[in-house]
């Protein structure tokens, strides 16, 4: 069976999907991963293959989501407000219109001309032709990948973290199904569009969803969604460098860890870290060693660092977690499960949201106010379902405030105790080795008939 990945160019994005090629290699069958040319070092360092989707000078290297593609912005603000989008859905609606949904526009644009060149998508169908796989398992910020995949007659599937974009096209599907609801197009639809329209591939709930969907998140982190669930289990993988000195032996006294998330100070470079220092000297007067991980940028908003902090700008975190005590983070997935598979308790740091106003409007355009994102609900409500851990609250931040959390969450039993049964939530599903044969199975079962040039 020849398998290929179709990513967003991210390290990020690429980690969670290592463990299953691996497994599938380690089975003999064929592996390749499909993306931007910016990627193609992080996965041939991991000792996988890459093949570009396009030339560099093609398609510039994505930005992210923040601050891009102001008018299709506007307009899904506008399908936003004619949808109604009540408020309790606000934080999952906005984390989908205003941070997935502009990064996939970097490869699919939205309303796009479908007699126009598309070149991510158009490399990545010429690409497919010629490789022949039987399945892609893509990226879900990667949608016009079961297009392509459509195109040439291959089986198709999403590996999927915490399903926004599931839950985005259900809550689409019921708000526009509503008595009197205006008619208005699915966002989803038109990103993928003009590519589905060029290669002559309908969209329907397959291409939207993927034929199923590989699913590494445990059953009582993710939305309910209308889609056939591979369950597997996260296998933490990530970059790896040498173990500095310093890391062993484990200190006498409790160790805490400070991570807020390689993708959100790569793409999210206006985020305010002010906050960060007060959780600084919060754990600064405290009897703890701490280990953060803080770039230049985010170490020249907080300034000194407490004498009991140590600060690298990357070490593995599967690594790291493996002598702490505490991890305090940003709510990422990886994240969260890196410290869960190890049985470590941790705190969510609830602060990265944005809700701001165009700042492309001009005179007599209409403002358009963009909703509010964040990473830390899903993610915190999960982890202190199992007792593992707590959400610290920093819109109101004080020293005495982070003092107290922190040292509850170490001395407490019951923390390790609900960590140990978040671990054991955690691998609790199959292995991506029990998945080889359910991926043989359902791809013989699902494949189709290439659309003719």
């Amino acid at each position: 069976m020849r398998v290929a990945f179709a990513l967003w160019p991210a390290s990020a994005h690429f980690y969670p999907f290592v463990p299953l090629a691996w497994a599938l290699r380690s089975a003999g069958h064929d592996v390749v991963f499909v993306s931007h040319p910016s990627l193609g070092p992080v996965v041939t360092a991991s000792g996988l293959p890459f093949a570009a989707m396009c030339d560099a000078d093609a398609m510039p290297e994505p930005v992210g989501p923040v601050a891009a593609y102001p008018q299709a912005r506007k307009e899904v603000a506008r399908i936003t407000a004619a949808l109604n989008v009540p408020a309790e859905h606000e934080v999952e609606w906005g984390t989908v219109s205003q941070a997935f949904l502009p990064s996939m526009w970097d490869f699919t644009p939205f309303q796009g001309d479908p007699a126009e060149p598309i070149p991510a998508m158009d490399g990545l169908v010429e690409f497919f032709r010629g490789w022949q796989p039987d399945l892609v398992i893509w990226d879900p910020c990667m949608p016009g990948a079961a297009v392509a995949a459509r195109a040439v007659g291959a089986a198709q599937c999403r590996q999927s973290g915490t399903d926004y974009n599931g839950w985005f096209l259900d809550t689409y599907t019921e708000l526009a199904g509503r008595a009197g609801a205006h008619d208005v197009p699915n966002p989803f639809t038109e990103t993928i569009r003009a590519t589905a329209e060029r290669y002559d591939v309908p969209i329907d709930h397959d291409i939207l969803y993927g034929q199923w969907t590989i699913d590494v998140v445990p059953p009582g982190m993710n939305f309910t969604v209308d889609t056939e669930r591979v369950p597997m289990r996260w296998v933490p993988h990530t970059a790896q460098t040498v173990m500095p000195s310093w890391l062993y032996p484990v200190p006498e006294r409790p160790r805490v860890a400070l991570s807020l998330g390689l993708s959100v100070r790569k793409y999210v470079p206006g985020s305010d870290w002010t906050y960060v220092r007060t959780l600084l000297d919060g754990l600064g007067g405290m009897d703890v060693d701490v280990v953060a991980t803080l770039d230049e940028a985010q170490l020249a908003a907080v300034g000194t660092l407490p004498g009991n902090v140590q600060n690298v700008d990357y070490l593995p975190l599967d690594s790291l977690m493996q002598t702490c005590d505490v991890l305090i983070h940003h709510g990422g997935i990886g994240t969260m499960a890196t410290a869960g598979y190890v049985g470590v308790p941790q705190i969510v740091v609830d602060f990265l949201e944005a809700e701001h106003d165009d700042p492309n409007a001009g005179d007599g355009d209409q403002a358009i106010t963009f909703p509010r994102y964040k990473l830390a609900p899903v993610t915190g409500g999960y982890i202190t379902g199992f007792g593992a851990g707590a959400v610290l609250d920093l819109s109101r931040p004080t020293v005495e405030a982070v003092r107290e959390l922190v040292g509850r969450v170490l001395t407490e039993a019951s923390y390790r105790e609900g960590a140990a049964r978040l671990r054991d939530d955690l691998r609790s599903a199959p292995s991506p080795a029990d998945l080889v044969p359910v991926l043989e199975r359902l791809t013989a079962e699902r494949r189709v008939p290439a659309i003719a040039r």
